[in-house]
Protein backbone atom coordinates (compact mmCIF):
# COMPACT_ATOMS: atom_id res chain seq x y z
CA UNK A 1 0.00 0.00 0.00
CA UNK A 2 1.12 3.52 -0.91
CA UNK A 3 2.72 5.82 1.73
CA UNK A 4 -0.34 8.49 -0.47
CA UNK A 5 -2.83 6.03 0.08
CA UNK A 6 -2.51 4.66 3.54
CA UNK A 7 -2.26 8.43 4.67
CA UNK A 8 -5.23 9.27 3.49
CA UNK A 9 -6.98 6.03 4.97
CA UNK A 10 -5.69 7.02 7.94
CA UNK A 11 -7.17 10.34 7.70
CA UNK A 12 -10.50 9.25 6.95
CA UNK A 13 -10.07 6.85 10.21
CA UNK A 14 -9.52 9.66 12.03
CA UNK A 15 -12.56 12.19 10.81
CA UNK A 16 -15.08 9.08 11.35
CA UNK A 17 -13.45 8.80 14.94
CA UNK A 18 -13.98 12.42 15.63
CA UNK A 19 -17.42 12.10 14.02
CA UNK A 20 -18.44 9.54 16.68
CA UNK A 21 -16.87 11.29 19.33
CA UNK A 22 -19.11 14.45 18.46
CA UNK A 23 -21.89 12.14 18.21
CA UNK A 24 -21.64 10.52 21.60
CA UNK A 25 -21.00 14.21 23.14
CA UNK A 26 -24.94 15.22 21.21
CA UNK A 27 -26.21 12.00 22.57
CA UNK A 28 -24.70 12.75 26.23
CA UNK A 29 -27.08 16.28 25.62
CA UNK A 30 -30.11 14.33 25.71
CA UNK A 31 -30.24 12.35 28.32
CA UNK A 32 -33.04 14.25 30.01
CA UNK A 33 -35.68 12.18 30.77
CA UNK A 34 -37.97 14.36 28.13
CA UNK A 35 -36.04 13.44 25.45
CA UNK A 36 -35.69 9.83 25.91
CA UNK A 37 -37.09 8.93 22.55
CA UNK A 38 -34.87 11.51 20.87
CA UNK A 39 -32.20 9.55 22.58
CA UNK A 40 -33.20 6.68 21.20
CA UNK A 41 -33.69 7.50 17.54
CA UNK A 42 -30.07 9.26 17.86
CA UNK A 43 -28.21 6.55 19.23
CA UNK A 44 -29.34 4.09 16.56
CA UNK A 45 -28.31 6.37 13.64
CA UNK A 46 -25.27 6.81 15.87
CA UNK A 47 -24.19 3.09 15.22
CA UNK A 48 -25.31 3.22 12.33
CA UNK A 49 -22.92 5.66 11.21
CA UNK A 50 -20.22 4.00 13.57
CA UNK A 51 -20.92 0.57 11.82
CA UNK A 52 -20.70 1.90 8.11
CA UNK A 53 -17.93 3.65 8.45
CA UNK A 54 -16.23 0.25 10.02
CA UNK A 55 -17.35 -1.13 6.81
CA UNK A 56 -16.16 1.62 4.48
CA UNK A 57 -12.61 2.09 6.01
CA UNK A 58 -11.96 -2.29 5.72
CA UNK A 59 -12.86 -2.05 2.11
CA UNK A 60 -11.02 0.64 1.90
CA UNK A 61 -8.01 -1.11 3.10
CA UNK A 62 -9.02 -4.28 1.40
CA UNK A 63 -8.66 -2.91 -2.08
CA UNK A 64 -5.39 -0.69 -1.12
CA UNK A 65 -3.76 -4.09 -0.08
CA UNK A 66 -5.13 -5.72 -3.27
CA UNK A 67 -3.28 -3.05 -5.24
CA UNK A 68 -0.42 -4.49 -3.68
CA UNK A 69 -0.67 -8.09 -4.59
CA UNK A 70 1.95 -9.83 -5.89
CA UNK A 71 1.60 -11.21 -9.34
CA UNK A 72 0.16 -14.51 -7.98
CA UNK A 73 -2.46 -11.52 -6.42
CA UNK A 74 -2.06 -13.74 -3.09
CA UNK A 75 -2.18 -10.83 -0.11
CA UNK A 76 1.18 -10.23 1.15
CA UNK A 77 0.34 -11.09 4.81
CA UNK A 78 -2.45 -13.45 6.05
CA UNK A 79 -2.74 -10.86 8.61
CA UNK A 80 -4.15 -8.39 6.31
CA UNK A 81 -7.00 -10.58 5.06
CA UNK A 82 -7.89 -11.60 9.30
CA UNK A 83 -7.81 -7.79 9.58
CA UNK A 84 -10.31 -7.26 6.75
CA UNK A 85 -12.37 -10.26 7.99
CA UNK A 86 -12.97 -8.42 11.27
CA UNK A 87 -14.70 -5.66 11.20
CA UNK A 88 -15.30 -4.55 14.52
CA UNK A 89 -11.23 -3.81 14.14
CA UNK A 90 -11.29 -0.27 13.98
CA UNK A 91 -13.18 2.89 15.17
CA UNK A 92 -13.85 1.85 18.78
CA UNK A 93 -15.97 -0.95 17.69
CA UNK A 94 -15.44 -2.24 20.82
CA UNK A 95 -16.18 0.45 22.46
CA UNK A 96 -19.93 0.93 23.27
CA UNK A 97 -21.80 3.90 22.65
CA UNK A 98 -22.77 6.60 25.53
Amino acid sequence: MSTDIRQSIEAVEQAMESLNQAFERHAEALRAPEQSQELQKWMTGAQAIRDSGTIYLNWARHYARSAGAGASGQHEDDADLEAFLDEGSDLSGDRPLL
